[in-house]
């Protein structure tokens, strides 16, 4: 079961994503839907354990404050980016610990992969909205009835995901029950057992010494 600040970083990535989300498709920034699915598909796969998972999220997570960087974006994709991030950071230690190589090239991958898809969207994003101008974002908030939708697919697939992962906490709090039962039980064993031990040899000693009176 990963770490509990591990696990509360991603139920800030996946808020922080689905709030994205729903903003991003009311006023038409399909980018940033893609963006913003990308990064709640990356922290469920990383509270299922997947590796992959924080790599996908930290490599979305580099994309936003990039694409304010160079100016397609408002200043709030920081914050994102921020957020997006901390799950790789909490995880960065117990990587390196396994293989700091493999820890580093994953970084600069995520890293530059984030950082090549704004600045390639940079430059096809009015080639692409020339093409299809129904892909152009709007200023004025619509698709309400999308909105809605979402939120409530959103909210469904987060309870499913919940109920699943509900057992294996349950599993993992009898576990530790146990463990901790068994060791605080050890000293009290240990105790009977050698005054167990005391008990017989005082009376093998009292045998011996009748049978001496006897002879």
């Amino acid at each position: 079961m990963l770490p509990r600040r591990v696990r509360l970083s991603l139920l800030a990535v996946q808020v922080v994503s689905v709030l994205t989300l729903l903003r991003s498709i009311a006023f038409d920034r399909w980018i940033t839907v893609l963006a913003s699915l990308l990064l709640i598909g990356g922290a469920m796969a990383a509270r299922r354990g997947k590796a992959w998972g924080i790599g996908l999220t930290f490599a979305t997570a580099v994309w936003f404050p990039v694409a304010f960087a160079i100016g397609i974006a408002p200043a709030w994709f920081c914050l994102v980016g921020l957020v997006a991030a901390l799950p790789f950071a909490f995880t960065l230690r117990p990587f390196a610990r396994f293989d700091k190589g493999a820890t580093a090239l994953l970084a600069g991958i995520a890293a530059a992969t984030g950082t090549a898809i704004a600045l390639a969207w940079k430059e096809m994003a009015v080639s692409i909205f020339q093409i299809i101008p129904s892909l152009a974002p709007t200023g004025v908030a619509q698709h309400g009835l999308l909105v809605v939708t979402t939120l409530l697919v959103v909210l469904g697939i987060a309870s499913r995901s919940r109920l699943r992962e509900a057992p294996e906490e349950a599993r993992v709090r009898v576990g530790d029950r146990v463990r901790i039962g068994a060791s605080s039980n050890e000293p009290a064993t240990a105790t009977a057992t050698a005054e167990l031990e005391d008990e017989a040899e005082h009376d093998v000693s009292n045998v011996a010494r009748a049978r001496r009176r006897a002879l």
